[in-house]
């Protein structure tokens, strides 16, 4: 393990010194003797490998670089300070920092209320969004403490879930092709598929079910983003699978797409799940997951059932 040098308490006998310009005042100050304060900055100072003091004056004064470190020392002490409060209080209920990483489709379509939700358990939070699988890797390897994914990793067993919301995928085309297409085939016979790439999840997850329909369809167009791939269904360029809250990250075009259900004889739904790792985090992921559903009830779900009423009994939060 790296060493740095120097510990708090060395920390706190540089910050006295310097505070006092006296080594002895120091050392009364912290209840040492004077010659463990010195032998404490001789230490700090062959450690860090640059003079801290100028002891040719009185009273002691610091050096450039002794400047430098009194700010940081202080700063390192504060937080110290700080850190021994909460933790000698036992009081938890707010992170220092919360890192929340999410599906693009959420984050755009609910994140206002999202962000209040997580801004009022952490003091700092950052949101990040890209694909699931970079998601998951981020949480194995602690870069965030929270996802929201459709990758619940369910095959491993250090971590927490809540599911936040089962959405079905539907079909769509363009509404210019309402009259002339039904169902899935007929979209296949008469218009290409716009499909997501198969690097991202949604996109292997739609090739799966296509290949257990035993559907074999050509590939034409390959884009990264439901932004791509709905725009270029309502400019006329073909048909996608996707899902409501993929279609209401885009804004609901009734005028220039038409949602169709897909086959029931092979249900295929996505889930939305809140991963974080056991325990460290309390009862926090409980209470963002509640908050999430309450907020994809109220925001999200009666618009997309006014829309498409034939999603009702399909779609819902938990």
């Amino acid at each position: 393990m790296k060493g740095f040098g120097f510990d708090l308490r060395s920390l706190e006998v540089f910050v006295a010194t310097a505070q006092s310009g006296n080594m002895t005042m120091a050392a009364t100050q912290l209840g040492l003797t004077q010659s463990s304060v010195s032998q404490t900055l001789s230490a700090l100072e062959q450690n860090l490998k640059v003079m801290l003091l100028d002891r040719s004056v009185r009273p002691v004064e610091l050096t450039v670089a002794g400047r430098y470190f009194y700010d940081q020392s202080c700063h390192l002490l504060a937080e110290a300070e700080k850190t021994h409060g909460v933790m000698t209080k036992g009081s938890f209920q707010k992170l220092h920092l919360l890192r929340v990483a999410m599906v693009d489709s959420l984050a755009t379509s609910l994140g206002q209320p999202l962000v209040e939700v997580i801004k009022r358990h952490s003091e700092n939070w950052c949101i990040s969004t890209g694909r699931s699988h970079m998601h998951a890797q981020a949480l194995l390897s602690r870069n965030v403490d929270i996802i929201i994914s459709d990758d619940a990793l369910d095959n491993n067993e250090h971590l927490s879930r809540h599911r936040i919301l089962r959405e079905p995928f539907v079909l769509v085309i363009p509404s210019q092709f309402a009259h002339q297409i039904q169902n899935l085939h007929q979209a296949i016979s008469q218009l290409d598929f716009v499909r997501y790439t198969a690097d991202s999840l949604i996109g292997a997850t739609i090739e799966r079910y296509l290949r257990r329909l035993d559907l074999s369809i050509p590939i034409r167009m390959q884009l990264d983003n439901t932004f791509a791939v709905l725009s270029s269904v309502a400019a006329g360029l073909g048909w996608t699978i996707t899902t409501p809250l993929c279609l209401f990250q885009c804004g609901l075009t009734r005028e220039k797409l038409t949602c169709l259900p897909l086959p029931r004889d092979e249900p295929f739904f996505r889930n939305l799940t809140l991963v974080s790792r056991h325990h460290e985090l309390g009862n926090l992921p409980q209470i963002l997951a509640q908050d999430s559903r309450q907020i994809i009830s109220e925001r999200f779900l009666p618009q997309i059932r006014d829309a498409l009423p034939w999603l009702d009994k399909e779609l819902y939060a938990g």
